[in-house]
């Protein structure tokens, strides 16, 4: 009796099932990341906003909240969601409140200091100074 599936068969059904794992790993499972953390802290890019850089959150510092990405609560679902269980929460930047340069501006100058002592050097300026600066020159 002959087999159903000659040798040549079987490994091209290997490599195929083996592909397909290796090509659905990666870039898919971030984009559904960001979609569940979508609305819980994380600033979503408005229509008529600017094209900016996508933002990878695999480094040590947010360039876009200018301060460590571990502790970004506007980054991160699961930091907001601490902040807000513990009570550190501005509603009206939608951040934690222990970050909000906006109402704090002293805040800014703890986390630049954890920049300076990394990096030796300014951290990049935030969205929200780019914003300041797009609008002082309208």
């Amino acid at each position: 009796m002959r087999p159903m599936l000659s040798r040549t068969d079987t490994r091209l059904a290997l490599l195929a099932g083996l592909a397909l794992i290796f090509s659905g790993c990666g870039e898919g499972d971030a984009k559904v990341g960001a979609q569940k953390d979508k609305g819980k802290g994380v600033q979503v890019a408005k229509a008529d906003a600017k094209p900016v850089a996508e933002h990878k959150h695999d480094g040590w510092w947010c360039d876009e909240h200018g301060i460590p990405e571990a502790e970004c609560s506007m980054c991160s679902g699961k930091v907001a969601a601490e902040c807000k269980k513990k009570g550190d929460w501005c509603d009206k930047h939608d951040r934690a409140k222990s970050q909000c340069f906006l109402c704090e501006p002293m805040l800014k100058e703890k986390y630049t200091a954890l920049y300076k002592a990394k990096f030796g050097k300014e951290p990049p300026a935030t969205e929200d100074e780019e914003k300041a600066k797009d609008g002082a020159k309208k």
